[in-house]
């Protein structure tokens, strides 16, 4: 398999992270991240539990994880989609760079971002 580091003819990937309170939930989101073209994949994870201290409480909740593939270029409108749409005051997002990729895979991202 062909890796993709730091082509110039292609843009950087990067994996953004976050969570959501129902299933419906992540898939209105994943939608929207496609249909703008902000992502070229969403991975919705079967119903994590999450552990936390908000507002002073200890919570449990049962989440679901958005793993989203995109491109770096698109990290800030795609931060910014995400908090417009989410649903939590304070959404986790956490974007994690890529730093090598099947070239094939980086190729079809940037293709299906653009």
């Amino acid at each position: 398999m062909k890796m993709n580091e730091n082509n110039l003819e292609t843009d950087e990937l990067t994996i953004l992270w976050t969570t959501v309170d129902s299933a419906e939930t992540a898939r209105r989101l994943s939608a929207s991240l496609l249909q703008n073209r902000l992502a070229a994949c969403v991975q919705i994870d079967s119903p994590v539990e999450s552990h936390y201290s908000w507002e002073g409480q200890l919570k449990v909740e049962k989440e679901y994880r958005l793993i989203i593939k995109s491109r770096a270029s698109l990290t800030a409108a795609l931060t910014e989609h995400l908090e417009k749409h989410h649903p939590y005051d304070e959404p986790q997002i956490l974007v994690t760079p890529v730093t090598a990729a099947a070239a094939g895979y980086t190729r079809w991202v940037n293709d299906q971002t653009r």
